[in-house]
């Protein structure tokens, strides 16, 4: 019996020790409501391109059909109100013509690149944040559920 206590502890302990929550800082809160426009919506989703280079194809082609794709496929289908949803460019020269700093943004300094995207061979991710700073975030292709999941994850 007290085997089963003490194996019972250290599973307890061990999970809590290893479970950690995706917490932004609060200055890189402010900075990503500051340049990508995130005022009072609860949630923000940074739709990611990734470099070129990354990409075993051109992704960067048909950024407006891509974009049109991603509306009607994806965030039609998404049941939550309340959230910012951009597109963010990691390559700023192969997206200028669709940037207009409202929807469309290049990743300045290569922020979210470094911090949560840096994986070769992949083109698209995205990233979920809540205005508490915990998010969450997925490196590949993506859905309407995988979308959906993410927000609850974050609730």
């Amino acid at each position: 019996m007290s085997k089963i206590v003490v194996l019972f502890i250290l599973v307890f302990f061990s999970e809590n020790i290893f479970s950690q929550e995706n917490i932004l800082p609060n200055n890189q809160i402010l900075s990503i409501k500051d340049e990508y426009n995130w005022q009072k919506e609860d949630y923000i989703i940074i739709n990611y391109k990734m470099p070129t280079s990354y990409c075993p194809y051109d992704s960067y082609s048909n950024l407006d059909k891509s974009y049109s794709w991603f509306q009607k496929e994806i965030y039609a289908k998404v049941n939550v109100k309340n959230y910012r949803n951009i597109f963010v460019y990691s390559d700023k020269f192969a997206a200028k013509k669709i940037l207009d700093f409202k929807t469309h943004y290049d990743d300045i300094g290569h922020y979210f690149l470094k911090t949560f995207f840096d994986k070769k061979g992949s083109c698209y991710g995205v990233l979920v944040i809540n205005k508490k700073g915990k998010y969450n975030y997925i490196i590949g292709e993506y859905s309407h559920v995988d979308i959906q999941n993410l927000i609850d994850s974050l609730k």
